[in-house]
């Protein structure tokens, strides 16, 4: 007696040998073919052609086949449908411009390993980079620990500078008060020898009046001598606690050893600032920026070819029409993305004077015409980005900022080529 057929479980296509197709035990609608679906319908195909491989496997082992000798007719009629559902599968896909299905389940045993191991790839390389990135951030954090102790140390040479310095002030004060009384205890000295000569001829010749005078007179000098020499014993012990210059020396020779280091360590933050900001900061394309720098990207490009008059009249039309302004301009030496740090006081300057708290600012970088524009691009972003993260470390929580390319010039000198290596900080205000 037949069994009537129970579900079986699904299995993954992986896990079933490749086999040729097999017919189905009942009639299957050909599903319409859309374009976007292509490769979904190949999959289906397979998983159901191994599907019935595997029912048919399961009832053979198990000595019920589905099919008698007397349903050969049926099996030819399902073999038959098989194909024509095959051949109407691939003609579809053929005029799709797409390869026929393939004999088997090995195609999509291996597209799946491709897939898995593309995974697999996929996965590696997003934790090499969240390696780097964690590494780059424990580099920053290192270098800005550093820079915080050396600039404590720094604090305390300057103040130790700041107090030798007004120490040897005093004691270029007292000197110089030591070399006067110097110069006036010899003058008194000398005054005493000529008054002792004149005392002795007087007394060849003495009157009561002119000794009496020339004795008024000795006495005052002595006491006067007396009274410098005291003065001068007492600078010249209070000399000795002031400082000393060798000490002094020292201080200012260890300030400067330990200032170009701590210039090294500023410009490496610097950098690995402008790296971990660029994804956020520098806009690859101009049709990516918010509307207004947008409109303020493309009159900028329209300028390309003015004199500076009317340069200087279209900014100011700009400030007018667009509701723009420049606060800054930052040029660069050739070579280099660096922003020296007098020029980082000169920003923050321009940038706490900004009183409208939802501000933007746009950072336009410019290259000049000399070199190749490919590296002058990138340069110039890097640039950019330099200028714009430094921005957005002393900008408002309200405020935002972001940076673009505008493209190689000469607008700005025609014969400087350095006038032209400049980034533009413009602020749009809301």
């Amino acid at each position: 007696m037949e069994k009537k057929d129970q579900p079986l479980p699904q299995t993954p296509a992986h896990n079933v040998p490749a086999a040729e197709p097999l017919p189905m035990d009942h009639p299957v609608a050909a599903a319409p073919v859309k374009s976007g679906s292509n490769q979904s319908l190949t999959t289906a195909l397979i998983i159901l052609v191994v599907a019935l491989l595997f029912i048919m496997l399961m009832f053979s082992m198990n000595g019920k086949g589905l099919f008698s000798k007397d349903d050969s007719s049926d099996i030819t009629e399902l073999q038959a449908r098989n194909a024509q559902l095959r051949a109407d599968a691939n003609a579809a896909r053929l005029s799709k411009g797409l390869p026929p299905l393939p004999e088997g389940a090995s195609s999509a045993r291996s597209m799946a390993d491709r897939l898995q191991r593309d995974a697999t790839s996929l996965a590696a390389l997003t934790g090499q980079w969240e390696k780097e990135l964690a590494s780059k951030d424990e580099t920053l954090r290192k270098l800005e620990s550093e820079l915080a102790a050396r600039s404590q140390n720094s604090q305390q040479l300057y103040g130790q500078i700041a107090s030798l310095q007004k120490q040897l002030a005093q004691a270029a004060n007292s000197s110089a008060e030591v070399t006067r009384l110097q110069n006036d205890l010899k003058i008194a000295e000398n005054q005493a020898v000529m008054l002792r000569k004149q005392l002795g001829e007087f007394q060849t010749r003495p009157t009561n009046e002119q000794l009496a005078s020339l004795n008024k007179q000795l006495d005052a000098s002595i006491a006067n001598a007396k009274k410098l020499e005291l003065q001068v014993d007492g600078l010249l012990e209070s000399q000795k606690n002031t400082v000393d210059r060798d000490k002094y020396n020292d201080v200012v020779a260890e300030l400067e050893k330990i200032r170009p280091q701590v210039s090294q360590q500023r410009y490496e933050i610097q950098s690995l600032r402008a790296q971990l900001d660029r994804t956020r900061l520098f806009i690859e394309s101009h049709k990516d920026l918010p509307a207004e720098a947008a409109a303020l990207f493309e009159r900028l490009r329209t300028l390309e070819d003015t004199n500076p008059q009317q340069l200087a009249a279209a900014y100011q039309s700009i400030g007018s029409t667009l509701n723009a302004r420049i606060v800054h301009r930052q040029e660069f030496a050739t070579g280099t993305s660096q922003v020296p740090f007098d020029r980082e006081a000169l920003i923050r300057e321009a940038i706490s004077q900004q009183k409208n708290t939802e501000s933007f600012f746009l950072v336009v970088g410019y290259a000049s015409k000399t070199g190749d524009a490919v590296s002058n691009r990138e340069l110039s972003a890097k640039r950019a980005t330099t200028v714009a993260s430094v921005v957005n470390t002393l900008k408002d929580s309200g405020q935002q900022v972001k940076a673009v390319y505008l493209g190689q010039t000469n607008r700005f000198s025609t014969t400087d080529n350095a006038a032209n290596q400049i980034c533009e900080v413009w602020e749009i205000q809301k």
